[in-house]
Parts: C-alpha cells; sequence; structure tokens
C-alpha cells in the first residue's frame, strides 16, 4: 500500500500513483458486495475486487525496488516504512472500536496487540486476521515483506541471467505451491495458505522487485498503455464468468490472483515505462494522481464507511444491480472524503515527523 515518488535521482513515476487508486476501488467493491451483495455481470465483476491486493504487492516490491539507495542503511528504511505505514493504521484500528460498537459488533479483544504490532495475520484464530480493521491483514503482511526487503535487495546486484532464473524458481515456488495445497489441502485451509499468508504472497512481492530491476538497467516495454488495460479487462472478465468455484461457490482466490498477476505486471511496467520516456498519458493527469496519493488511506477506512452503513440501513442487505452502482459510488465517494481527512490530518504529518526524529541522518526524507 506505498505511494510512489522519486528520488534525487530516481524520476517520478505517478502513473503508478495512479492506479493504486484504482485497485483500491476494487478493493472497496469487494467489500460493498460482500455486505450488501447483488447478482449478474456487477456482482461477478465485484466479487474479484480483492485482486486490487495482488496488485498492490506486486507494485510495493517495484516502488521499493525502484526506489532503493545504496547508501540507506537497514535502520532508516525500517524507520521509513514503520513512519508510512503506522500511524494511520493505528487511527484508523483505534477509530474501528467505536465503529464496532456502533455497529453491534463485538471487538476481538485479545488480538489488538497483535494488530497494532501488525503480525496479526499469523495469529492461528481466524477471527483474528481481519480483527478491528479487516483489510490490515494485508499490512501484517507488508510488515514482513518490509522485514526481508534489505536481505532480498542485495539481488539487484545479480547478473541479468541469473535474476531470471531467479523469477523462474518464484514463478514456479507460486504454481507447485498452490498446487500442492490444492491436492492435499481441504479447500476450507486455502483461503490462509494462499491468500493471506505471508509466506506464499511474498512471491508477487518479489516478482515486483525483479520488474523493477530490470526497468533499472534500461529494460522498457514500448507497447501502448492500453495493451495491459486490456489485458487486464479480459482476464479479469474470463476469470468472473468462467472460472471454475470451490464447494462453497467462490471462485478461488488463488486462481483469480494467479491469472491476474502476469498482466498486473504487464502494466506496472507498461506505466513505468510510459513516465520515464515521458509520454503522455491520462494515469499522468493531476485528479488520479491525487487520488491515488490517499490510496492507502483509502484502503484503510472504507471498510468502516461500509460498517457505518450496514449499521444506518439496519443491515446489510441484496440489491438489484441497478441499484448497488450508486451505493457502490456513494461508498466509494464517502470513503474518498474520509480519506483525504486522514491523510491530510495523520497519514503525511506523522510520516514527515517520524522520519525526521527516526532516521539516523535526521534528515527529511523524501516521502514516497
Amino acid at each position: 500500500m506505498l505511494s510512489v515518488s522519486g528520488e534525487p535521482d530516481r524520476p517520478r513515476l505517478d502513473s503508478l500513483t495512479s492506479l493504486r487508486f484504482f485497485a483500491a476501488v476494487g478493493v472497496v467493491a469487494v467489500h460493498v458486495e460482500g455486505t450488501f451483495p447483488t447478482v449478474g455481470a456487477v456482482g461477478g465483476a465485484a466479487e474479484l475486487g480483492y485482486t486490487g491486493v495482488s496488485f498492490f504487492f506486486a507494485l510495493s516490491g517495484f516502488v521499493l525496488t525502484w526506489s532503493a539507495r545504496p547508501v540507506d542503511s537497514r535502520w532508516d528504511f525500517y524507520a521509513r516504512r514503520f513512519a508510512r505505514i503506522w500511524p494511520a493504521h493505528a487511527v484508523v484500528t483505534l477509530a474501528a472500536i467505536v465503529v464496532a460498537y456502533v455497529a453491534g459488533v463485538r471487538p476481538v479483544w485479545a488480538a489488538l496487540p497483535l494488530v497494532l504490532l501488525l503480525v496479526h495475520v499469523w495469529a492461528p484464530p481466524p477471527s483474528w486476521h481481519y480483527a478491528f480493521n479487516g483489510p490490515s491483514w494485508s499490512l501484517s503482511a507488508e510488515a514482513f515483506f518490509y522485514a526481508l526487503f534489505p536481505f532480498l535487495i542485495g539481488a539487484a546486484a545479480w547478473p541479468a541471467a541469473r535474476l531470471r532464473r531467479a523469477a523462474a524458481l518464484v514463478v514456479a515456488a507460486l504454481v507447485i505451491g498452490a498446487l500442492a495445497v490444492v491436492a492435499v489441502v481441504p479447500d476450507t485451509a486455502w483461503g490462509f495458505l494462499l491468500y493471506l499468508n505471508p509466506a506464499y504472497r511474498i512471491g508477487e512481492f518479489m516478482l515486483g522487485m525483479g520488474l523493477a530491476v530490470a526497468i533499472r538497467r534500461g529494460w522498457r516495454p514500448h507497447w501502448p498503455i492500453a495493451v495491459p488495460v486490456a489485458a487486464v479487462v479480459v482476464v479479469y472478465a474470463a476469470v468472473a464468468w468462467l472460472a471454475p468455484r470451490d464447494s462453497e461457490g467462490q471462485i478461488p482466490r488463488v486462481l483469480a490472483d494467479s491469472a491476474l498477476l502476469p498482466a498486473f505486471l504487464a502494466l506496472i511496467a507498461v506505466a513505468a515505462g510510459a513516465d520515464l520516456d515521458r509520454r503522455r498519458t491520462l494515469l499522468r493527469c493531476r485528479p488520479l494522481v491525487w487520488l491515488g496519493e490517499r490510496s492507502f488511506a483509502l484502503y484503510l477506512v472504507h471498510a468502516s464507511v461500509i460498517k457505518l452503513l450496514a449499521a444506518a440501513l439496519g443491515g446489510g442487505r441484496p440489491l438489484s444491480p441497478g441499484r448497488w452502482p450508486a451505493l457502490a459510488a456513494g461508498v466509494l465517494a464517502v470513503s474518498v472524503a474520509v480519506a483525504s481527512l486522514l491523510f491530510a490530518v495523520v497519514e503525511r504529518p506523522a510520516e514527515r515527523w517520524l522520519r525526521r526524529r527516526l532516521t539516523r541522518s535526521g534528515r527529511k526524507a523524501p516521502v514516497r
């Protein structure tokens, strides 16, 4: 869940910042559909919004690798990551306690320390994974990626052939791991092992890292950005309406994530290449970049907005496909407004304040 800015020697990649907003919209859509379900093409499209998390994980690996500098110490890296995600996470977690009581939901108090420490996704009780603010499970996964990043980034210096072999190994591990779990483990356990499990999801993060190394070394995909966008739309539609479903009538999340990941990586590569080549694209327009900069806050607050709406309406209820888009748009608009407040009052000022005090150099590190 990272914004994308340039270092002194790294140009800004505004298109990637804009894309984060669209990934966040997908996550908002799936959570609206979970509370206010609908049917038909609208429901099928909203149902796969969780694949936005796969995009975020790959983009996170790309951004951190793109902006990494040899002079960075591990301490400074960890301090900047803490400053980047923890203040807004902590504030929204505490606000979620109030939301829970308003919505008539009893908080899982035992999980609170683990949630604040961002390790709750590793806890055995399934109810702890989504405790307080459900989307924060992915921040717990990101914290695991951050912990390993200073050790993984050494691979950026490997020769190209070795990096290609490593990327192939990561892909093979993802595929073989998924097949092994599907073959041996009941589908009721797939959700943790192949969706929540940071040890599995780090593969997406590492592929994003490898892509950034290739871009930093001069590789450019010179396709029009419409090509990967079309690929995302076509694969998304194919999965939504043609993929098999499990015993609970759901499309296996690992299937949707795996099918869309290559298209997501292509989209990241083309968008980054377009920015580096200074090609004009709609993604570089200021309103979309503005929304992308607030996408982390949007990701954090939207679940609470949905809970409050459900409480105000007397509980979630099925909606017709004709009414659902209007409700989803309303949730998105309110969530963006709340996210903008969180961004302006907590996220950005707290990040700057903590970076000045926690980084060893005491410099005002650029926000990314």
